[in-house]
Order: C-alpha cells, then sequence, then structure tokens
C-alpha cells in the first residue's frame, strides 16, 4: 500500500493544511491541534477489505474514533494527539489490535494491515438441515413512490440446506407460499396477491434452488441458483455472511446442532415479468423498479 505524502500549503481557507489523498482520493483536512491516522485493510489473500470496523480507544478506554474501511480498504480519521489502542475487524477474521502514539499535526500511518481468519468459525458438518421456521426470517424492501420503503415478509416457507462433504458442492431448496406474503396492509397484500404481482391463483409457490457455492474470503460466500416466481425462472445471486454452527440448549432450543447465515440479493421486476406499473402525475412510478431480499437463516440438522 502506498499512502501519498502529506503536503502542506501555505493557506486555506480555514488555516487547515490540506493532505494528498489515500488511493487517489484526498485525505480529510486536520485540526491544527490534533493528529491524522490511517491505515488499509487486506484479507487472507492481500485483497482489499472494504467494510472492515476501525475503533480507537484512548488511555481512559473510551471510544475515540470508530468507522469502516471504504471500497479501497482505507480509512482515515482526525484524532486528538496521545496513545490510542486501534482494533480492527471484520466477520470471519480475527481482531487485530495495537497501540499507536499520535502527534500533534502529524500523520501516523499504520500502513497494510492484514487480517487473518478466525479458525473458530468452522464449517457445518455434512448432512440435511432444515430451516427453522420459528427462527428464520424472509423479508423484502420495495421503493414507493421514490419517497419511503415498504418492508414486508413471508410467513410460511420450507427451506433445505444439503451440506456436503466439500462445502463447495452443497445445495440449498426453498419453497415459499406466495400468499403468506404480508406487509402490514391488507388492501396492499390484496393487490400483491393479484395477477399484477404474485398471481398466487396460478403460481402458488416461489422456489429457488442453488447450483453453486463460491468461497469469496472468510465467512463471506456467493450462492447462484435459480428463483422461480410466476412461472418464469431468473439466475439470482445471494451474497451469504455465514454465520457458524453450535448446539444450543434452552427456551425453545433442543441442543440441535444448527448453522445460520444471513443472506441478501436484489430482483429486478421485469426478470420475473411483474410489469404491473402506475405512475404520478409527474411520471414517478408508484413502485420501484428493484426488490431487495433479506434471509435471516437457521437450520437445524435432520437426525
Amino acid at each position: 500500500m502506498i499512502f501519498a505524502r502529506l503536503r502542506r500549503k501555505n493557506s486555506t481557507s480555514k488555516g487547515t493544511p490540506a493532505r494528498t489523498g489515500i488511493s487517489g482520493g484526498f485525505l480529510p483536512p486536520t485540526p491544527l491541534d490534533s493528529g491524522l491516522l490511517t491505515c488499509q485493510v487486506h484479507d487472507e489473500s492481500g485483497a482489499l477489505l472494504p467494510g472492515a470496523t476501525v475503533t480507537l480507544q484512548d488511555r481512559l478506554n473510551q471510544r475515540s474514533a470508530h468507522g469502516t474501511t471504504d471500497s479501497y480498504g482505507c480509512f482515515a480519521t482526525s484524532i486528538a494527539p496521545g496513545t490510542h489502542k486501534v482494533s480492527i475487524s471484520a466477520g470471519g477474521y480475527r481482531r487485530y489490535t495495537t497501540r499507536v502514539e499520535v502527534r500533534v499535526n502529524q500523520h501516523c500511518a499504520l500502513g497494510g494491515v492484514r487480517l487473518e481468519p478466525d479458525a473458530s468459525l468452522e464449517l457445518p458438518r455434512p448432512g440435511r438441515y432444515r430451516f427453522d421456521p420459528y427462527h428464520t426470517e424472509i423479508r423484502f424492501i420495495a421503493q414507493h413512490i421514490g419517497m419511503s420503503k415498504i418492508h414486508g415478509m413471508f410467513k410460511n416457507y420450507d427451506g433445505v440446506v444439503e451440506v456436503a462433504p466439500r462445502f463447495e458442492d452443497s445445495r440449498i431448496q426453498v419453497a415459499i407460499d406466495a400468499a403468506s406474503i404480508e406487509t402490514g396492509v391488507k388492501m396492499r397484500d390484496d393487490h400483491l396477491r393479484s395477477a399484477d404481482f404474485f398471481d398466487v391463483a396460478n403460481h402458488p409457490r416461489i422456489t429457488f434452488s442453488s447450483d453453486r457455492f463460491t468461497h469469496l474470503r472468510a465467512d463471506r460466500w456467493m450462492i447462484s441458483g435459480r428463483l422461480a416466481l410466476r412461472g418464469t425462472s431468473s439466475p439470482v445471486q445471494l451474497e451469504t455472511n455465514y454465520l457458524g454452527q453450535r448446539k444450543w440448549q434452552g427456551p425453545g432450543f433442543d441442543g440441535d446442532l444448527r448453522v445460520a447465515c444471513h443472506a441478501t440479493a436484489t430482483l429486478r421486476r421485469e426478470d420475473y415479468s411483474v410489469n404491473w406499473q402506475a405512475t404520478l402525475a409527474k411520471g414517478i412510478a408508484v413502485v420501484g423498479p428493484t426488490i431487495s431480499i433479506e434471509l435471516g437463516v437457521q437450520a437445524v440438522l435432520d437426525q
């Protein structure tokens, strides 16, 4: 990683030195009574790691700065002078910690920080896992007249995860009762069940079947497959965060081995012939062209 050198100009509008940037951009202006801390985070293969969480604490263990790395894996912040503890974390990785001494009007560059995978996040044991309906949610978000978002969910579904000895060979199948859609407004739900949208009378089920598991990094996987809706099948990619496996004994649990994940996807209505459209007077669409899907899954190993 190469950080551009800091260059001071003779003057700025507020008397703050201007600084050249990280990855071709600009380092943030720094108050004259503070310092600047920067770093760039990489994954185990050396690739840039966006979305990593960076937290700084002062000598009193109080949070002094907090943020996430950008799309280039970079983080930069102005910080009060003194000794600070730096913690960098990301899902599926071991936390990195170090201490730094920040001086007034100086650039403290950590340089490249490489995170190592968390070995405790074991892949699930091979077998057949069934969705736990009490601890699983299938939700969606749709844009409404370009001003707000409608949140909804499907109440009834069945899902099976076939975990193979080689995890990349695993498969997922999900069947959703289209009529179980719920957004909290009966009139809207009835319209969504009609032929304008899901047409549940002729297509009562929405199904997803995976065809590939691709490991991206640490706990991140891409699950590719096909989603069938209204008699039309289109490819879908689920960006998936694997949350691990464990046994849990307690209320609502029987000590079963269960696995968990969080997955998201974006669907285009036109891919499934959901072409109903209405516009306001100024041509603004009532319903947006895309739907965001979110799955929070816990699945239990069949005994």
